[in-house]
């Protein structure tokens, strides 16, 4: 059924693949000072080989990986995105065709590994978010150095050790929601031993590092992984009011209170321009204007694409959701796939920006969540009980 045999030497070294391709995808902000560099990078590290593999698995008679039904929504959201672009008065088609590509070659490829090689997936995925973890430590040790313990870090430009760059709060809050949320299942499912101990002091620093860059947000996903490490425990009534602190925290009432002008063309959008992170393109009167970008990924959606777009953005999340195991121990040992996604959505609504660019480390709070839950659907869909014909019976 696939065209790679699972053996152990080829998990090893697609371990070491893996391992290193999301290390790279986790740390870009704080590797690369250009995002093209990073980008060229993820290209020929990851998604050139996934590709490849992708492609060898569907022709060897994988198909369902890319023609789930729990993909339509995604597929009905990405193709109308880029219908969009046909009104947009700055579009770049290239440039988002090129990240239409690659999402569903992650989602296709993330799809395939868990479906095969789960196991190696899931160590590959820890040992890459520890890794960024590491990083981190260098660099609070380097700013702090320089700067008092009370300033926010990246507060101020300063000479960080290796020339590290400072993304600033925006980059680094999208980029760090995955592997903080990954390190901290991980923690949780291993318990109290020398593992579990390490993946909590990995999620740890990670948090850590998110209030030190922005402190309300930081707190916000901390609220959010209070809440979940509650609803694990059972205390619901508690991990419900935890959710709806976060979900508080994440908005921004100053943004909401002026939402009006990202409403110009309510039902199609203003069409997908090219994609700053900073403003965006509203066309008024037949004259074009630059407002600020909302930093909410919901209202973007809408001025990008409207309210069809947000139907379809609601539904590429809701509808694998709605498809995940229920049964509790099957969550548990799958909280590793499907932690990210609320507190991703929950960034994004925060400080969310770069709807749909190639591979950007705001992919870490939206499409990076988004393709371990459909990944965790792959056992489901994909795998079909062998038919088992009568033996006859001795005369």
């Amino acid at each position: 059924m696939t065209a790679l045999r699972p053996n152990v030497l080829e998990g090893r070294g697609l371990r070491l693949w893996l391992t290193v391709s999301f290390a790279v995808m986790f740390t870009g902000p704080f590797l690369f000072h250009s995002r093209v560099a990073l980008l060229n990078v993820v290209d020929v590290l990851f998604f050139l080989p996934s590709l490849t593999l992708l492609t060898r698995a569907v022709v060897s008679g994988d198909r369902r990986l890319l023609l789930s039904p729990w993909l339509v929504p995604l597929y009905a959201l990405l193709g109308w995105l880029l219908l969009t672009m046909a009104w947009a008065d700055n579009a770049n088609t290239s440039r988002t065709v090129r990240g239409v590509v690659e999402i569903i070659t992650l989602v296709g490829i993330l799809r395939w590994l868990h479906l095969y090689y789960r196991h190696t997936l899931k160590q590959a995925l820890t040992n890459a978010a520890l890794t960024s973890t590491v990083l981190l430590v260098v660099i609070m040790i380097s700013y702090y150095t320089t700067q008092p313990l009370g300033s926010p870090l990246f507060g101020e430009s300063v000479r960080l050790i290796f020339d590290l760059p400072q993304p600033g709060p925006l980059l680094t809050t999208m980029a760090l929601v995955t592997p903080c949320f990954i390190l901290l299942a991980q923690a949780v499912e291993e318990g109290i031993n020398a593992k579990g101990g390490r993946r909590a002091a990995g999620a740890l620093v990670g948090f850590g590092f998110l209030v030190l860059v922005q402190w309300h947000t930081g707190v916000m996903l901390l609220v959010a992984a209070l809440s979940w490490v509650l609803l694990r425990a059972e205390q619901r009534i508690l991990g419900m009011l935890a959710a709806a602190v976060a979900l508080y925290l994440s908005l921004d009432f100053e943004v909401l209170g002026n939402m009006s002008q990202y409403f110009t063309h309510p039902l199609f959008g203003n069409g997908l321009s090219q994609e700053t992170g900073e403003s965006l393109l509203v066309g008024v009167d037949e004259a074009l204007r630059i407002i600020p970008h909302p930093d909410n990924v919901l209202l973007a959606v809408i001025h990008s694409s409207g309210l069809v777009g947000l139907i379809l953005f609601i539904a590429a999340w809701a509808v694998p959701a709605w498809r995940l195991p229920d049964g509790e121990q099957n969550l548990r040992e799958g909280a590793i796939f499907l932690i990210a996604a609320v507190p991703g959505l929950l960034a994004m609504l925060a400080v969310g920006a770069y709807l749909l660019v190639p591979f950007h480390p705001s992919w870490m709070s939206l499409w990076m969540p988004l393709a371990l839950m459909l990944a965790s659907l792959s056992t489901r869909d994909t795998i079909r009980p062998p038919v088992r014909h009568p033996q006859p019976q001795p005369q």
